[in-house]
């Protein structure tokens, strides 16, 4: 029994006041919420290190965390959301989410703060995985970068109120408080979902027989699915090393919780402008031209951002960073879905957050480590060339291919 009440003349009838379908709108203010507990759990993550006394090297293991287990579990974790469907996923890890903010609430230490990292990691990747496949499924193919663009700029408004709320909260009433408040902010989303559990959909997708063999790898025999995951490594590492330096790099040079809160906030916001733009200018714009750009973009951010140590020219380079890499999503979202196989769609998705999680693993704690033997100012470099070399090879790639 699904809930879903007796079977009406097209199919079950939904549950009465209850199980209207969750459309678009409703699924990126669930995931406005969740991200942006996600996203202020990062920060405090970060700054309650460092208060602490904590080294870099510590710091960048701690939010290595965040990424480790869904490094492992994402492949998984997307099978298993297309064997499913996507209700149980999305509430079951946002109980774990709720559970490990609350622990920092409770128990001030490394240890605790560690293990906080692993859960907010863990329970944040199934609700991730859902949504994407969620979103993917709503409306007609073509409705696909309209619904992709719409749910990425959701995530670019919880990207600006999660660090930004979160650096005042810290400034305000400590880290242990803010922890608290974005476990009541986890709680709620919980209780929402819960509520309208009978409008998440239970069902996955039947496997056929003759698929059921594949391996995730296969997936790379695509020669697109090829480029298009070098680029989502190029440009989710861009992403964290950005969440990851500039905390490090603030504190460094002086500025308050609430300064890094709004250099970050001002990432998000640019993200919220250009992908409100994509929808009105870039629709009908090749997708790896706005990749490659993005690519370009923040390499020349990356390059420059060292020279500069005021608030007001930090806000500026964290915004024109924003908008380069916030370009990019919709479209990498809209590719993957229109390239990859329909039934396996969940399990490409899982191999795309593996990987982005993969250099949320590694990179903090190798930059932390390297950046307490050289300092911080080559790793931003060592960021613009990993970005151009990417791009350089994107290109190539694409050549090739039409060779």
């Amino acid at each position: 029994m699904t809930g879903d009440g007796p079977p009406g003349p097209s199919g079950p009838r939904p549950a009465a006041g209850r199980a209207a379908p969750i459309g678009i709108h409703e699924l990126i203010a669930l995931a406005i919420v969740t991200h942006a507990v996600f996203g202020g759990a990062r920060i405090v993550l970060t700054l309650n290190s460092l208060s602490l006394g904590a080294s870099t090297f510590v710091v960048g293991t701690v939010l290595s965390l965040l990424a480790l287990l869904p490094m492992l579990l994402a492949i998984p974790g997307g099978r298993w959301v297309d064997r499913i469907g996507v209700r149980w996923p999305m509430i079951g890890g946002m109980v774990v989410v709720a559970a490990g903010v609350a622990l920092s609430l409770a128990w001030q230490s490394l240890a605790a703060l560690y293990l906080t990292a692993a859960l907010v990691g863990v329970g944040f990747l199934p609700f991730h995985l859902s949504t994407q496949k969620y979103v993917a499924d709503l409306g007609t193919p073509g409705d696909r970068r309209h619904n992709f663009s719409l749910y990425t700029i959701g995530f670019s408004v919880s990207g600006f109120l999660g660090p930004t709320l979160s650096g005042f909260m810290i400034d305000g009433i400590g880290h242990r408080l803010t922890f608290g408040v974005l476990a009541l902010l986890a709680a709620g989303s919980v209780g929402w979902m819960w509520y309208r559990r009978l409008a998440l959909p239970d069902r996955g997708t039947h496997l056929p027989a003759e698929d059921r063999s594949l391996r995730t790898w296969d997936l790379l025999k695509s020669p697109e699915l090829r480029r298009l995951y070098l680029a989502v490594a190029l440009i989710s590492s861009a992403w964290d090393v950005h969440q990851f330096l500039v905390p490090i790099y603030g504190a460094r040079i002086g500025l308050s919780a609430s300064a890094i809160g709004l250099i970050l906030g001002s990432f998000a916001v640019a993200t919220l402008v250009v992908r409100l733009m994509v929808p009105l200018f870039l629709m009908h714009v090749s997708e790896w031209r706005v990749i490659l750009a993005a690519q370009l973009i923040a390499a020349s951010v990356y390059a420059f951002y060292p020279a500069y140590s005021t608030l007001e020219s930090l806000i500026v380079l964290s915004f024109v960073l924003g908008l380069g890499l916030g370009m990019s999503q919709p479209m990498v979202l809209s590719l993957l879905a229109r390239t990859a196989p329909g039934n396996r769609l969940g399990e490409a998705a899982g191999l795309r957050v593996m990987l982005i999680n993969a250099t949320q693993t590694v990179l903090p704690g190798s930059f932390g480590a390297v950046g307490g033997i050289v300092g911080v100012a080559p790793l931003f470099w060592g960021m613009a060339l990993l970005l151009v070399g990417g791009a350089g090879r994107i290109v190539h790639e694409i050549r090739k291919g039409r060779a």
